[in-house]
């Protein structure tokens, strides 16, 4: 519903509505004062009948609508001095035909002690219509895809997202821009937005996961009649790494080590984010054992820490023997006999 503002120039009512139900009724009797009445035991009572019968506390009631178009008459009139004046003199019909009892009169909806009550809109001409109310802009959405590693160490990303904006001809109220200002804006046809797309500079997190979202207050699509705009999300798609698995804040690879460092253990180099690590390979050391490099994971943060980097071994005998080799590995196995 658009607001005209806490103060609202009423117009004069149409002909054959309020002007002649004022015809007939005495103001001070709407307002139910005396005739002497002081300034402010009239203002009371504008007040106390404005509370009352405003449209917005009774919607949808006409007899309340038609009770305040008449409260707010009589105040108008009563209200003013020199109309009081005529008022009393000769009564309805010492203004003569033409006369707008709302003349020079502005209203403040806000001083009947119920919040901002200025959304009322040409009520007092006979028309209910309204102005559209101010709503939140929709949310928008949009994916992008990273590297493993960015994912892990956090980037910032260019993106461009198509939105509803706020109309500059019309500061995003759907009325004027260029028509008078009650008419529908024509550069968004009355909707406040129009479609646009710029370039946002997103950062993202460090070690955000495949499917998580960056959230984007404010850039979502306007609102309507000038309400807040929605939010945009940016879906993260992380690519896979040719060596790293992820499993939550831990990072896991496979090492492939020969048959006699496994067997008599020595210093083996693990891959890491930030290069070749090494690491002692105990003795007799079997295929599918689990090393462990802690805090080499994914980083910190916040509160949470560092995950670990588990290197599973995996034991590569050679692919060719030469002779000596041949023999060497057969007398091996004579002396050591695989056991059931």
């Amino acid at each position: 519903m658009l607001r005209p503002g806490p103060n609202v120039a009423i117009g004069a009512p149409e002909e054959g509505s309020l002007g002649k139900m004022a015809a007939k009724k005495d103001y001070y009797e709407i307002l139910g004062v005396a005739r002497n009445a002081s300034d402010k035991e009239i203002k009371a009572a504008y007040r106390r009948l404005a509370r009352k019968y405003h449209p917005d506390v009774n919607p949808g009631d006409k007899g309340a609508e038609e009770r305040f178009k008449e409260v707010a008459e009589a105040f108008a009139v009563l209200s003013d001095p020199e109309k009081r004046a005529t008022y009393d003199r000769g009564g309805h019909e010492a203004f003569g035909p033409g006369f707008d009892p709302f003349a020079g009169v502005r209203f403040d909806f806000r001083d009947l002690g119920l919040g901002d009550l200025s959304d009322l809109f040409e009520v007092f001409s006979g028309s209910r219509r309204r102005r559209p109310r101010s709503s939140r802009g929709g949310d928008i959405q949009g994916e992008i895809r990273i590297p493993f590693v960015d994912a892990v160490r956090g980037t910032t990303v260019s993106i461009s997202l198509p939105r509803r904006a706020a109309c500059t001809a019309c500061s995003g109220t759907g009325r004027g821009g260029g028509r008078g200002p009650g008419a529908p804006c024509r550069a968004c046809a009355g909707s406040g937005a129009v479609s646009t797309e710029g370039r946002l500079h997103v950062r993202i997190p460090p070690g955000i996961e495949d499917g998580g979202r960056v959230r984007l207050p404010g850039r979502g699509d306007a609102g309507a009649s000038g309400g807040e705009a929605g939010d945009a999300y940016l879906v993260v798609r992380v690519d896979p790494h040719p060596t790293f698995r992820r499993e939550g804040r831990d990072l896991h690879c496979e090492i492939r080590v020969g048959i006699a460092r496994a067997a008599l253990g020595g210093t083996v180099e693990v891959p890491t984010l930030d290069g070749p690590a090494e690491i002692t390979l105990p003795a007799g050391t079997p295929s599918g054992r689990k090393l462990r490099l802690r805090g080499r994971g994914v980083p910190g943060r916040g509160s949470a820490p560092a995950g670990d980097l588990y290197a599973v071994v995996q034991i590569a005998p050679p692919r060719k023997l030469d002779a000596r080799s041949r023999q060497i590995l057969e007398e091996f196995e004579r002396r050591n006999p695989e056991r059931p």
